[in-house]
C-alpha cells in the first residue's frame, strides 16, 4: 500500500481539476472552430489553451516530483510523460492523437488520486470472485474501449469517419460499463469502495451518452452554427474525460478488492480486516 499523505493526494486532486479544465478549454475551442462561425466575440482561443497547457505542465511535473510512494510515483511519472506526448502532437498539428490522448493523462491523474487517497490506503474489503464470474473481464475492458471510443468520437468531430462507428462503440462501451456497475450494485450493496466506483461509473456513462444524443439531434435539426451545440459537444468531450477516469477507477477497484477464492492474503492489514474467512474474502452484504 502506498504511505498515506494528504497533502499529496490534494494536490493530485488540483493537478486532476486543471488537467479537466485544460481539456474544456480545448474542447470549447475545437468545438467553435469546427462549427459555423459564431458572431459572438472570442474570449478563448488557442493561446489560452496554450498558455493554460504550460501551467497545468508544471503541474504535473511537480506532482511527480513530490510523490513518495512507488505506485504513485509511476504513474504519476506515466501522466507527465503522456502530457508531455500530447502537447508535441497538438503542437505539431496532429489534432485527432492530440483530442485522444487528453483524456488518458486526465484519467492517470486521477489514478494518482486514487492510490493516493485514504480509502485506498484502508484494508481492503475482499470478496469472492466466484459471485461476480463475469465481473473481471467487464471491468477491464472497460478503460481500452472507452479510449477506443474517445478516438472515434475524435475522428467523428475532426471529419476523419462518419458518426455510425461512433455510435456502434457507444453502444458497447454503455452496455459493458452499465452491466458490471449493476452486477456490482446488485451484488455487493454494501461495499464502500465497489458501491462508489460503481455508482460513478453508471452516472458519468448516463450522462455522457444524454449529452451524445443532444449533440447529435441538435446536428439533425440543423443546428450546427448555434452556441448550443457548441457548449453541448464540448461537454460531451469533458464527460468523455470522465468516463475513461470512471472507468479506470472502477477497474482498479475491481482488481483490488475482488480475489479468487485460492488469494491468500499476505499484508497483515488486509489480514485484520478480512478475519471472516482464512482465504481473507468476504461475501458482498446481503447475500
Amino acid at each position: 500500500m502506498e504511505k498515506l499523505n494528504k497533502a499529496i493526494y490534494r494536490y493530485a486532486l488540483l493537478v486532476a481539476v486543471s488537467s479537466l479544465t485544460l481539456i474544456a478549454i480545448g474542447a470549447y475551442v475545437g468545438s467553435r472552430a469546427t462549427a459555423a462561425q459564431l458572431d459572438t466575440r472570442r474570449f478563448l482561443d488557442a493561446n489560452v489553451h496554450s498558455g493554460a497547457a504550460v501551467i497545468v505542465g508544471f503541474l504535473a511535473l511537480a506532482l511527480a516530483v513530490r510523490q513518495e510512494g512507488m505506485a504513485a510515483a509511476l504513474l504519476s511519472w506515466t501522466s507527465l510523460a503522456l502530457f508531455a506526448i500530447e502537447g508535441s502532437v497538438g503542437w505539431l498539428g496532429g489534432r485527432l492523437l492530440h483530442a485522444t490522448l487528453a483524456p488518458l493523462v486526465f484519467a492517470s491523474v486521477v489514478a494518482v488520486m486514487l492510490v493516493t487517497s485514504a480509502g485506498w490506503n484502508e484494508p481492503p474489503e475482499l470478496v469472492d470472485e466466484r459471485l461476480f464470474p463475469f465481473l473481471r473481464p467487464l471491468a477491464m475492458a472497460g478503460p481500452p474501449l472507452v479510449l477506443l471510443q474517445t478516438l472515434l468520437g475524435a475522428s467523428y468531430r475532426h471529419k476523419v469517419t462518419g458518426v455510425i462507428p461512433h455510435l456502434g462503440g457507444a453502444m458497447i462501451v454503455s452496455l459493458t460499463a452499465l452491466i458490471g456497475a449493476s452486477l456490482v450494485l446488485h451484488r455487493c450493496p454494501t461495499h464502500r469502495a465497489l458501491r462508489a466506483a460503481a455508482g460513478w461509473l453508471m452516472a458519468i456513462v448516463l450522462a455522457q451518452v444524454t449529452l451524445g444524443v443532444a449533440a447529435f439531434t441538435m446536428q439533425l435539426l440543423g443546428l450546427a452554427s448555434t452556441a448550443a451545440l457548441v457548449i453541448a459537444t464540448a461537454s460531451h468531450v469533458v464527460v468523455g474525460s470522465l468516463t475513461l477516469s470512471a472507468s479506470v477507477v472502477f477497474a482498479m477497484q475491481v482488481h483490488r478488492q475482488v480475489r479468487p477464492a485460492s488469494a491468500r492474503v499476505s499484508d497483515p492489514r488486509e489480514r485484520k480486516g478480512t478475519s471472516e474467512s482464512a482465504a481473507g474474502l468476504i461475501p458482498p452484504a446481503g447475500l
